[in-house]
C-alpha cells in the first residue's frame, strides 16, 4: 500500500495568492506527480482552505480530485470547516457531533484519523481513541493535523501547538507495549520526532515552508512537497518526503 500524504494546501478564493503564492497551482503541481506514481490512497492533513473552511474552494478540490480517480481520505485542520469539508468530500458519515473522525482499515492497520481543527480532540474524540487503544492486537496509525507533542519548531510552539500534550503523553504511557506511528502537517516543515513509543512525521506544506528555528514564521519559498507513506504487508512502515 502506497499512500500520499498531502497537507497543508492553504487553497483561497480564485484570484487570491496568499504570499503572492498561487497555492492553486502547487496543489495540481503535486496531484500532477502523485498521479504518475501509482499511489493507493491520498490522504489529505488539513488546512485544505487558506484561512477559513469555503465550500467553493473545497468543490475546487473535490474536482482536482477527481480528475485522477485516486481514492482520497481527509482530516481537518484549524484552517477548515470540518462539516463543510466532509459534506463536499463526501464523509458525511464520518462526521460526530460536528467533528470528522473515523477508521479505514490500511494493510493490516485499523489506521485513526483524527479531527484538531480546534487544537484539540475533546472528550469525545479521547473516548473514540482509548477504545482503539484498548482494543487493538497491533501498533498504532494515527493521521492527525496538529503534531501531538513538542517538535520544536519554534515559530509554532507554544501558541499554535497541540493544547493536550501531556493527555497524549499520558495515553502513550498507559499503551507503552504499543508502538504509535503518527502523521501530522500543521508546522511546515519536515521533521520526524521520536518520542518513548511514538514516532511523529511532519509533512512539508504544498503552499509555503518556514525555517523551523525562527521565532516568527518566517517562509522558505523554494520547495513544495508531500509525504509518500509505504505500508507492507508485515505491518513495516516506511516514510519519506518528495519535494517538487
Amino acid at each position: 500500500m502506497k499512500i500520499a500524504f498531502i497537507t497543508d494546501l492553504h487553497i483561497e478564493k480564485e484570484g487570491e495568492f496568499p504570499l503572492n503564492l498561487d497555492t492553486r497551482q502547487h496543489f495540481k503541481a503535486i496531484l500532477d506527480k502523485v498521479s504518475t506514481q501509482e499511489y493507493d490512497l491520498i490522504i489529505l492533513g488539513g488546512d485544505l482552505c487558506n484561512t477559513e473552511g469555503d465550500e467553493k474552494i473545497y468543490q475546487w478540490i473535490y474536482h482536482q480530485l477527481k480528475d485522477i480517480k485516486i481514492p482520497v481520505l481527509p482530516i481537518s485542520g484549524n484552517h477548515d470547516n470540518s462539516l463543510m469539508l466532509a459534506k463536499i468530500l463526501q464523509m458525511d458519515n464520518s462526521i460526530k457531533n460536528d467533528h470528522l473522525y473515523y477508521t479505514h482499515s490500511i494493510e493490516n492497520y485499523k489506521a485513526i484519523f483524527l479531527d484538531s481543527s480546534s487544537g484539540k480532540l475533546g472528550t469525545e474524540q479521547w473516548n473514540f481513541l482509548e477504545i482503539l487503544c484498548e482494543n487493538s492486537v497491533e501498533n498504532l496509525l494515527i493521521f492527525m493535523h496538529h503534531p501531538p507533542l513538542v517538535c520544536d519548531v519554534v515559530a509554532m510552539e507554544p501558541k499554535y501547538q497541540f493544547k493536550e500534550i501531556e493527555k497524549f503523553k499520558s495515553l502513550l504511557k498507559k499503551y507503552s507495549e504499543k508502538q504509535f506511528y503518527i502523521f501530522t502537517g500543521h508546522f511546515h516543515t519536515d521533521r520526524t520526532i521520536q518520542y518513548k513509543n511514538a514516532t511523529i512525521s511532519i509533512t512539508p506544506s504544498t503552499y509555503v515552508q518556514i525555517d523551523p528555528n525562527q521565532k516568527v514564521f518566517t517562509p522558505i519559498f523554494d520547495e513544495i512537497g508531500y509525504r509518500e507513506i509505504e505500508i507492507k504487508p508485515t505491518g513495516e512502515i516506511i516514510s519519506f518526503v518528495k519535494y517538487l
